[in-house]
């Protein structure tokens, strides 16, 4: 279960991003704040910034590893 919360909120956060219509989005903070709130997930940062490059791309949102690059 604790996986699942983990791609909810994964999908929340690109969601979010889409509906902002922000152009582009800092995986890597996010994915570290991603992983620390769900240890119990077994996803490392590295896992969930996979995850969250995957999907931002898909959505049309680049990613980016610093706010403003």
């Amino acid at each position: 279960m604790p996986a699942l919360t983990l791609a909810v909120e994964i999908a929340d956060a690109i969601a979010a991003a889409k509906k902002r219509r922000q152009p582009s989005f800092d995986v890597k903070s996010k994915a570290r704040e991603l992983a620390k709130a769900h240890p119990k997930a077994g996803a490392s940062v590295g896992d969930v910034t996979d995850i969250l490059e995957e999907e931002s791309l898909a959505a049309g949102i680049i990613p980016i590893s610093e706010p403003g690059h």
